[in-house]
């Protein structure tokens, strides 16, 4: 898979897997993906959430998708976005923050952007690597 044809999966399968690390523990859960294009990844989430507060101590993530037979990991470091009209733009389309946002302010949604992450493909259908094999990453 290339570039494009790795932002088009996410796209049309965006539930990520993503990894965090608090101290020394990590924490996997599923988060939505909001978008997958040519400047990033961009996921929302509440501030008061631990993955926020995860991703704010330590930005380093791998996300991981998967979907008839292909898993995707992507690696990278996520950046805060602080965008208003991105913010307004995600409220909008994720209404399920109005409530926080109405109670606490617009710092209620948290909103990152993985740049440059590395992407690594494996096919669950075809013959495995054999163990040790070298990964192929793709610049995203």
């Amino acid at each position: 898979m290339d570039k494009k044809e790795i932002l088009d999966f996410i796209t049309k399968n965006p539930i990520a897997y993503m990894a965090t690390v608090e101290g020394s523990k990590p924490h996997v859960r599923a988060m939505g993906t909001y978008r997958a294009d040519e400047n990033g990844i961009i996921f929302s989430m509440q501030s008061p959430k631990d993955v926020y507060k995860q991703l704010i101590k330590n930005p380093e993530t791998e996300l991981c998708y998967y979907a008839n037979g292909i898993q995707i990991r992507v690696s990278g470091r996520m950046q805060q976005v602080t965008d208003m009209a991105l913010k307004k733009e995600i409220v909008e389309k994720r209404p399920f923050y109005k409530p926080g946002v109405e109670k606490e302010g617009w710092d209620y949604v948290g909103v990152f952007i993985l740049k440059h992450g590395k992407a690594t493909v494996m096919g669950m259908k075809e013959p495995p690597s054999p163990p040790g094999a070298p990964k192929i990453y793709i610049d995203l």
